[in-house]
């Protein structure tokens, strides 16, 4: 099969006797050619393809939006911090990427979810606890007596489980390496049905680079959970991690080649955030909620809809899926643009992401979202300069945390790591009248709240640490 799937690719390669047709939200702009190579080659690689995958339809109630007035001027907040997925509790922007793979059932659920990326980040703990939400749904179905209670108490247990790992860090600086658990062929071993009904039913493997030192002696944070959760993790020389994965400028959202494939045909690559088209469902969900708010509540304004970038995988989905909304009959006369605010790298790393993206899952690399961009007549320090006046991902900024407290004094609760950096640059356009190179100018203002909230305890113990915020403050 795979090989009868290989030279269909092969000979669309070949010809360009077909043109683009609408399949799916998904595989919006997608030629044949394009899709049977897709195929083709996830199939030859022995991955899952993620756009063959068909979750449930779950009905979620739109998240909330709530009307600010800073410094003089509205803001229509959507809370995406307050969207919680189902079983797996996962909120925010990742609530909204995930959103399909969440709604897979157990049934049908990959074996294995593979991924990378750094060892704090939000992407990781959220594949985490999907897969492990799935394996809590697969012991409920083999579960003779019918008890399903245990769902009650999982953050009481997974409190347990963490608590256990961070004393046995404490006392064994290696431990947390020697968590990894290496690929096992259980078919061919002499297990017991007992202890084979121990083994992971659903596994989530997740490579980075080394774990610094403080980090493997004291556990904490995305990290910590991820672990409980039942994550493997792969960690890999910096080298070997970027000739991988790509290293500062990103990698490919196809799998290396050389990638050890856990369960061949049944194994699904995630690349890194999230990037890839499993993503769209949730984006276009977004987008029905924001169009159809705005058309009923915006008296015909223009609307600038901002929000954080890292991949900036939400951001290019969203700009789709409203365009492809805004075509529609009923919506033509709304005029709504997506506005990413890049908050890892800068706007060159952003495009490149997202034109990696678009041409991937079909598109032409040309239909881009505004990038929101700092302003040129602004001091910034020689960090920043050399930046073009955009932060250091993850880096402590005064700035920052001026952002943080103001916003905080509005009522506006912000994370420091993409919340409060996004809002400092767009705070800096927030004047400008009248100037087309502005992505906000003469526009309404909806900013999609992407979450993170509950890192904002450890996130403050950097900046004490930075010396930027003493004890006092950090306990108020």
């Amino acid at each position: 099969m795979n090989r009868l799937l290989l030279c269909i690719a092969m000979l669309l390669t070949l010809t360009n006797a077909f043109q683009p047709v609408q399949l799916s939200p998904i595989t919006r702009g997608t030629t044949l050619q394009q899709t049977f190579r897709s195929i083709a080659l996830q199939a030859a690689s022995g991955w899952i393809n993620p756009s063959t995958i068909v979750p449930s339809q779950i009905n979620l109630p739109p998240s909330p939006i709530e009307v600010f007035l800073i410094r003089d001027r509205l803001v229509y907040v959507k809370h995406d911090d307050r969207l919680h997925l189902p079983q797996s509790n996962v909120s925010g922007n990742k609530a909204r990427k995930f959103y399909a793979l969440n709604n897979i059932p157990a049934s049908a659920f990959p074996d294995a979810i593979v991924s990378y990326g750094g060892p704090q980040s939000n992407a990781m703990v959220a594949l985490a606890a999907i897969v492990s939400s799935k394996n809590r749904e697969l012991d409920d179905r083999n579960n003779t007596q019918g008890e399903t209670d245990h769902d009650d108490n999982l953050f009481s247990e997974l409190d347990v489980i963490e608590d256990d790992i961070r004393l046995r860090a404490e006392e064994d600086e290696d431990y947390i390496e020697s968590m990894t658990i290496e690929d096992k062929d259980f078919d061919s071993m002499d297990i017991g049905e007992d202890e084979l009904a121990a083994q992971p039913k659903r596994r989530f493997i997740y490579y980075t680079k080394p774990i610094p030192r403080y980090l493997k002696k004291n556990p904490n944070g995305n990290f910590l959970r991820a672990l409980a959760l039942g994550m493997e993790i792969r960690t890999l020389p910096h080298d070997e991690y970027s000739r991988l994965f790509g290293g500062m400028h990103g990698g490919s959202s196809m799998a290396p080649a050389d990638l050890d494939i856990p369960v061949p045909g049944k194994s699904l690559w995630m690349p890194q955030g999230g990037a890839c088209s499993l993503a769209q469902p949730g984006s276009d969900v977004l987008a029905t909620e924001i169009v159809d708010f705005w058309g009923a509540s915006g008296k015909g304004m223009a609307l600038a809809v901002c929000l954080p970038g890292g991949t900036c995988t939400t951001a290019l989905l969203l700009h789709r899926s409203i365009q492809k909304l805004l075509h529609q009959s009923n919506y033509k006369a709304l005029d709504i643009r997506v506005v990413v605010i890049p908050c890892v790298g800068d706007d060159e790393y952003a495009l490149r992401q997202m034109v990696q993206l678009d041409k991937t899952i079909g598109g032409n690399g040309k239909d881009m979202p505004w990038i929101l961009r700092p302003r040129a007549d602004i001091e910034y320090g020689s960090t920043r300069r050399k930046q073009g006046g955009y932060f250091t991902f993850g880096h402590p900024a005064a700035a920052i945390l001026e952002t943080f407290d103001e916003m905080n004094e509005e009522g506006l609760n912000l994370d420091l790591i993409y919340g409060a950096p996004a809002f400092s640059l767009l705070l800096q356009h927030w004047k400008v009248r009248d100037d087309p190179s502005c992505p906000i100018s003469g526009r309404q203002i909806m900013y999609v709240h992407s979450g993170g909230l509950e890192g904002i305890s450890s996130q403050l113990t950097r900046y004490k640490h930075n010396g930027l915020l003493d004890n006092r403050e950090i306990m108020a």
